[in-house]
């Protein structure tokens, strides 16, 4: 009983790194754009993950900044907000409207404007918003949690472009190469036919 080829010859079996005569340039270099493919994947990780370190740490940056410049106060709607939708099936969309509200700025001056609540809110309910250091309303600050969801984001989404495109090519060249072997069978199926004695 034959021993199992060690692991090494199995893989250069796979690549078609073996002295066979029936393996073709085309198969060789099939393998080679395969092993040049994957290479070219992983060696794209780690600049993948330090785009995504970056982004990570420019939205932690502007998740501080944003923290420090805005604050959280409560605001008495003065008007209905839109009613809610509801889809065909009858569950309601969890959407977002606009609506007038009343709130008080560090000082105590009161002001009036248009802000974002969910749609539906009744006339006299109090909402959470946020204000910017001027007391505009604004959107609510970045978190650190959404800076860590930006960077895995930013990251893994360059590394899977890369990859993308990696695979793109190498399945157009070996597509290329797959119409050059039926060409070349073509070729020598007919001097095959040629070469055959007429009967």
């Amino acid at each position: 009983m034959k021993a199992r080829p060690e692991i090494v010859t199995v893989i250069k079996r796979l690549l078609c790194f073996t002295r066979n005569p029936l393996i073709r340039w085309s198969d060789r270099l099939e393998a080679a754009l395969m092993i040049g493919a994957v290479l070219l994947a992983l060696l794209a990780i780690p600049f993948a993950a330090a785009v995504g370190s970056g982004a990570y740490a420019e939205g932690k940056g502007r998740a501080a900044e944003q923290a420090a410049n805005r604050q959280e106060t409560t605001a008495v709607l003065l008007a209905d907000a839109p009613p809610v939708h509801v889809r065909l099936d009858g569950v309601p969309l969890d959407e977002k409207a606009e609506a007038v509200a009343r709130w008080t700025v560090p000082g105590g001056l009161i002001r009036e404007g248009v802000v974002t609540v969910d749609a539906g809110t009744a006339t006299g309910n109090e909402v959470r918003i946020w204000l910017d250091a001027s007391g505009r309303p604004v959107e609510a600050p970045v978190t650190d949690d959404d800076a860590l969801s930006q960077g895995i984001g930013v990251g893994t989404g360059l590394w899977l472009g890369w990859v993308t495109l990696v695979a793109t090519v190498f399945l157009a060249c070996r597509a290329a190469l797959g119409r050059s072997r039926a060409a070349e069978w073509a070729r020598e199926w007919r001097r095959v036919a040629q070469d055959r004695p007429a009967a």
